[in-house]
C-alpha cells in the first residue's frame, strides 16, 4: 500500500491496480479481495482502475469472477489489460466485463470501463465504443465512464481526421 499512499501523496487522481490474475487462477479470491480493498481504501476520492489482465485469465467465467470482486472491492473503472502481455482487450472479454457492470445494481450507473491493449484502429475502437454503449446505454460514452487505453491508435486517428490513406480496417470510419 506504500505505493498507493505515494500516488495519492502526489496528487493523482487515477490510480491503476493489477487484479493479482494469478492468485484468483490458484483460487485464492480471498488475497484478490483483500489487496483490491486495501487499495481502494488507501486512495479514498481518487478514481481507482482495476487492471484484471483478461488475456492471461482467458476464461469467461474467470473474467467474470475478476470484474465482481473488483465490484465488490470498489472500482470505478474496469480495465481489460496493460497492454504488456500477448493478448490484451477483446470484443468477447468487454462483453464479460460490461454484463457484470450493468448486472451489479451498485455499478451500473457508475463504473466505466476501458478496453485497453491491442487497439490500433479507428474500426477497432468503434467495436468496443458499440460495446459499452449496447451494454451501459450512451450516456456512458463519456471520459467519467469510458476511455479507451490505445496509444497506437492515435497514428490511425490522424489518418481519418486528415483525409490520408487510413488502414483498410479504418476506412469505413
Amino acid at each position: 500500500m506504500r505505493d498507493t499512499g505515494e500516488i495519492v501523496q502526489s496528487g493523482a487522481q487515477d490510480v491503476d491496480v493489477v487484479l493479482p490474475y494469478a492468485r484468483l487462477q490458484q483460487g485464492d479470491e480471498l488475497a484478490v479481495s483483500q489487496l483490491l480493498s486495501a487499495v481502494r481504501k488507501a486512495c479514498p476520492g481518487l478514481t481507482l482502475k482495476v487492471i484484471l489482465e483478461t488475456g492471461v485469465l482467458a476464461d469467461e467465467a474467470l473474467i467474470a469472477r475478476a470484474s465482481q470482486l473488483s465490484l465488490e472491492a470498489g472500482a470505478d473503472f474496469l480495465k481489460t489489460s496493460t497492454g504488456k502481455t500477448p493478448v490484451s482487450a477483446t470484443p468477447q472479454a468487454a462483453r464479460v466485463m460490461l454484463r457484470c457492470i450493468a448486472g451489479d445494481a451498485a455499478a451500473a450507473g457508475r463504473v466505466g470501463f476501458k478496453p485497453s491493449g491491442g487497439i490500433r484502429t479507428v474500426a477497432e475502437a468503434a467495436v468496443y465504443i458499440e460495446l459499452c454503449k449496447e451494454a451501459l446505454g450512451a450516456e456512458a460514452l463519456q471520459a467519467r465512464r469510458f476511455r479507451i487505453g490505445a496509444s497506437s491508435l492515435l497514428n490511425d486517428i490522424e489518418a481519418v481526421l486528415s483525409g490520408r490513406a487510413p488502414q483498410a480496417s479504418s476506412s469505413a470510419y
